[in-house]
């Protein structure tokens, strides 16, 4: 059967394939736009194809107007989309989902490049947001219908069972059943557990009634990670007691750490401010209170040590005092922080159907929380300040860092502000590079970011690194400067001593839940830093070093997935970047990557390379005190020497 145009079929599933117009095609950053439809099902993925191409070929025909005519055409398909009335079909909302990722992935390249759409197209982002919204609510409505089908279901197989004669009308149930009085007398299979079975299901109801029914006490959660209910839907569950659930199933299922303490946050000031309420009792009057709350809660500066410990102490300390020298949180805080915290807490909470009633709604902002700080690059002149500080020019001793003299040390900062710039790793990722992961082939050295090494066999879970998310773990090519600077010298004089890491003087900040904090010992250099050299812009940080780095790579013929790669991007549900080796380059992305050049990476070379020439000739002291273990950080020295 031959598939129509713009359809293709791979491996039994069918996509949506078309190529775009020039225009748009350098907008979007790929010629050819290629997605799964997400079926196998030839009907439904024509379905699909034909709402899709309503949107596409109208974006396929937008003229050299860039990013600011592409936004404002999209605003009318957003308020198409937006007018739709809930529940959606399958095929609609499969489009809106395609036509969702295109868009966040446009503004994403929009943004970088300089052209925000809050800018360019007023009124885009409000529109895109409530789309997005309304999707989540389209697939939460698809979900619970397909729960109450599949229960349907249940309940008819067991109606069907008793009239068969498998299930006895009377007396003791057959194990792993529910009796039959008790399905006629409340016509209802739900609170029936298969895991249970023999005499706990004849223990009486809540109400000493029908058997069948079994009670868990308060607190008693089992297998809070599986996809079987932890909690029978009638027991008595509290907050408290499901947000020590959620946590327990987050982290077996090795969650991300920084989102899930963003959800015990939030989940916790719902719990002081309306005294751990059950589940049962939050309706949607409790969802608005809290939703009205969240805005008025200070951040932490100004607000006295005693009064930080939670957001409810904050909220307190503004409601009492006022907010004279207080501020709000930012809009994105919220939104992307708080109220998207909420929405994966009572998700979780639905899905294991401990939550009954509709999702909660979270979406209040006040006029008084402040606007969000998009991060910038480092300019030049702000790229040569610091590298012509004297941790990078010449320094005073291995402890006076800052302090201009004639010593060289190239001490873990040093590493770190160069490898930042470099190779745009996140701060949080250098303190945990080991030696085996600077690898070489073929004349060019990579640096292998990942959670362990899987030629050396399998590794306790303890040992784990972890990273800030799956895309994280990535290969990086090495720019040459580095290898000019001496990263090779290093990575010898540590294997001579049997150091097996990187940065062994590294010190980690363990968080109260045990994790180790990676990025603390160069964001809090970085706050002397700025200061030292005057950066008084709020609008960079010792993450711009990273969008630094990113925008070199804009300025290559680098293409889009391969920037993803290297900066350890998810490609989302992107199809096209899930097939080939997850972490070859290229070899034309290759030459790119190891011999990108700009005015500021030769600036950077000439001040760096100007000491190392300078310590040749005798002229700096060079110094390495992190070949004596005793200058290990207190981290490494119990982790490889067992003090």
């Amino acid at each position: 059967m031959a598939l129509p145009s713009y359809m293709s079929r791979r491996e039994g599933r069918y996509y949506l394939q078309i190529r775009l117009a020039r225009p748009l095609a350098k907008l979007a950053g790929v010629s050819l736009f290629r997605v799964s439809l997400r079926t196998s099902d030839y009907r439904q993925a024509r379905l699909r194809l034909a709402e899709c191409l309503v949107w596409v070929h109208r974006m396929n025909e937008i003229d050299d107007a860039g990013y600011a005519g592409l936004f404002r055409m999209n605003i009318r398909q957003l308020r198409e989309y937006v007018a739709d009335a809930l529940p959606l079909s399958e095929e609609r909302l499969g489009a809106r989902r395609i036509y969702e990722e295109m868009l966040k992935n446009l503004i994403r390249r929009a943004k970088a490049a300089g052209h925000d759409p809050d800018m360019v197209a007023p009124g885009f982002r409000e529109l895109f947001e409530r789309f997005v919204l309304q999707n989540v609510e389209a697939e939460e409505g698809l979900r619970r219908a397909e729960r109450i089908r599949e229960y349907e279901r249940g309940r008819a197989d067991v109606l069907a069972a008793i009239e068969l004669g498998v299930l006895p009308q009377q007396g003791r149930p057959v194990p792993g059943y529910p009796s039959a009085a008790h399905i006629h007398a409340t016509g209802n299979v739900a609170s029936f557990s298969p895991t249970v079975s023999g005499p706990a299901l004849e223990a009486p109801g809540p109400t000493g009634g029908a058997p069948g029914v079994v009670q868990m006490p308060r607190g008693e959660l089992v297998n809070a990670d599986k996809t079987s209910d932890p909690v029978h839907p009638q027991a008595p569950l509290r907050f408290s007691d499901a947000l020590a659930a959620y946590v327990e199933a987050d982290e077996k299922a090795n969650g991300n750490a920084d989102a899930r303490s963003v959800v015990k946050l939030v989940v916790q000031f719902i719990i002081d401010k309306m005294d751990d309420p059950l589940l049962s009792e939050f309706d949607e009057e409790a969802a608005a209170r809290i939703d009205a709350m969240l805005p008025d809660i200070p951040d932490r500066k100004n607000i006295p040590r005693e009064h930080v410990s939670s957001l409810a102490a904050r909220y307190d300390y503004a409601q009492k005092h006022g907010w004279d020298g207080l501020k709000r949180l930012t809009e994105a805080r919220l939104r992307n922080g708080y109220h998207n915290a909420l929405f994966r807490f009572f998700g979780w909470l639905i899905q294991k159907k401990l939550y009954l009633r509709e999702m909660p709604r979270f979406s209040r902002v006040s006029d008084e929380n402040l606007v969000s700080l998009e991060r910038d690059a480092f300019s030049t002149d702000e790229v040569s300040k610091i590298f012509s500080l004297p941790l990078f020019t010449g320094c005073l001793s291995a402890e006076r860092i800052w302090v201009e003299g004639r010593c060289l040390v190239q001490n873990h900062l040093y590493w770190g502000y160069a490898m930042s710039f470099l190779t745009g790793v996140r701060p949080g990722e250098l303190g945990q590079i080991e030696l085996d992961d600077i690898e070489e082939e073929h004349g060019i050295y990579y640096l292998q970011l990942r959670a362990f090494d899987p030629k050396k066999g399998r590794v306790a879970r303890k040992e784990v690194k972890r990273f800030k998310t799956p895309a994280s773990q990535r290969t990086i090519p090495l720019h040459p400067l580095i290898l000019d600077l001496g990263l090779l010298e290093r990575i010898e004089d540590l294997r001579s001593i049997g150091c097996p890491v990187l940065f062994p003087e590294w010190e980690p900040y363990p968080k109260p839940g045990g994790e180790m904090r990676w990025g603390q010992p160069l964001t809090k250099s970085f706050q002397y830093l700025r200061r030292k050299i005057g950066i008084d812009r709020f609008d960079v940080a010792l993450y711009s070093s990273r969008h630094w780095f990113a925008q070199l790579i804009d300025e290559t013929e680098i293409k889009d997935a391969t920037r993803r790669k290297v900066m350890g991007h998810s490609g989302g549900k992107d199809v096209a970047t899930r097939y080939g080796r997850k972490r070859r380059l290229t070899t034309r992305d290759l030459s790119e990557l190891v011999q990108i050049s700009s005015p500021e990476i030769d600036e950077m070379g000439r001040l760096l390379l100007s000491a190392r020439e300078r310590a040749d000739r005798g002229e700096l002291t060079v110094l390495k005190p992190w070949l004596t273990p005793a200058n290990w950080s207190n981290y490494y020295k119990r982790k490889l020497l067992g003090q």
